[in-house]
């Protein structure tokens, strides 16, 4: 399918250490540009898609008063729309009307259609932005009642998973890039870099929260932002745990906290926790993963019943449907960008 792409991964083998010390951080780093680009949008290109590669990324959040007023004049013809753009999902209400907005675009194949279709959506949406945001049940209604004929299970399943995703990886790279609010715009014409990270700052506790595992966060509200230092983890996929270790992990991962890897991720590490990763992304929402993710910690809290076990330990072998899907290697890209992007941050990591 259309959506399945896969993202230029740039450089030789990645080497992450989420424990940078301070004299191992650099100031900036520039933000690779396959994500960068692969993961806005040039759904409202003359043409359904950008024939050259654009100057700047608009960036807009779907909850923002002007970001709504812009949007509303592309729509209606009244701007001229972008060749590229990304949304923003920090906040909860932003993500979870801009999944559905992601799925359907996923779900078209034509361009041309896309194109007619997200333009038409975006003005039924801005005409009453106020609604969707106190009712964004109405508004998937509203996606599903226009999703194309024909499509099977599976694709539907997968384009939500990847709306899911897309989501997801744009915020870590608007996050990293230092793109919090919105209307904002990023420049193409020269590298974009990502600056250092202080311990404790907004940028700091939108990075977490963007990082960790998506499926098991919590939403993210004002009294969320104050207690972000107390839900983390650092998880060693090479440290064995103890079957009441695991079941501790289990009640703090269900409590909604942010789970991020430690120590050094590379070679065969690097490559179980990418399959085991995309496994769970290929699953259409939060609460499927969340659901498989409970599942794998039973089997393994059983498992450690006979001896400690790693979290590499626990992976297992990817299964059988996952690596059948048409979308198994779109999958092991995001997941693998994932871990990128979580090492960039980590090497900017510094203390006040």
């Amino acid at each position: 399918m259309q959506f399945f792409r896969s993202f230029a991964l740039f450089g030789a083998a990645m080497t992450v250490s989420l424990f940078s010390s301070l004299s191992q951080a650099q100031k900036t780093m520039p933000i690779p540009g396959g994500p960068l680009v692969g993961y806005s949008l040039d759904w409202l290109a003359a043409g359904g898609q950008a024939s050259s590669l654009p100057k700047e990324i608009y960036v807009y959040s779907l909850s923002c008063g002007k970001c709504i007023e812009e949007l509303a004049a592309i729509s209606n013809g009244q701007s001229i729309a972008p060749d590229l753009f990304a949304l923003t999902t920090f906040r909860a209400i932003d993500r979870r009307i801009t999944i559905p907005f992601l799925a359907l675009g996923l779900s078209l194949k034509d361009p041309k259609q896309r194109r007619s279709e997200m333009l038409d959506l975006l003005r039924l949406y801005t005409a009453d932005a106020d609604h969707y945001l106190e009712n964004a049940d109405d508004w998937k209604t509203i996606v599903e009642g226009r999703w194309p004929s024909g499509t099977s299970e599976q694709d539907d399943a997968l384009a939500w998973a990847f709306a899911t995703n897309v989501a997801d990886m744009s915020a870590r790279i608007l996050a990293l890039s230092g793109r919090l609010g919105a209307p904002d715009t990023i420049s193409l014409e020269s590298p974009v870099l990502a600056a250092e990270v202080k311990r404790g700052s907004d940028r700091y506790k939108a990075l977490i929260h963007t990082l960790g595992l998506s499926w098991m966060r919590p939403e993210l509200e004002d009294e969320i932002l104050d207690t972000i230092d107390e839900r983390i983890r650092f998880v060693n996929p090479l440290v064995s745990l103890s079957q009441n270790q695991w079941k501790d992990l289990k009640k703090w991962a269900n409590e909604g906290s942010y789970w991020l890897w430690g120590g050094q991720l590379s070679g065969p590490i690097l490559s179980a926790i990418t399959d085991w990763e995309a496994s769970y992304l290929l699953l259409p929402n939060d609460e499927a993963r969340m659901e498989r993710f409970n599942e794998w910690f039973d089997d393994t809290i059983e498992r450690a019943g006979g001896g400690d076990l790693s979290p590499m330990d626990a992976f297992g072998i990817t299964d059988m449907a996952a690596l059948a899907s048409p979308a198994w290697n779109a999958a092991q890209s995001d997941a693998m960008e994932h871990l990128r992007l979580a090492s960039i941050w980590g090497r900017l990591l510094v203390s006040d």
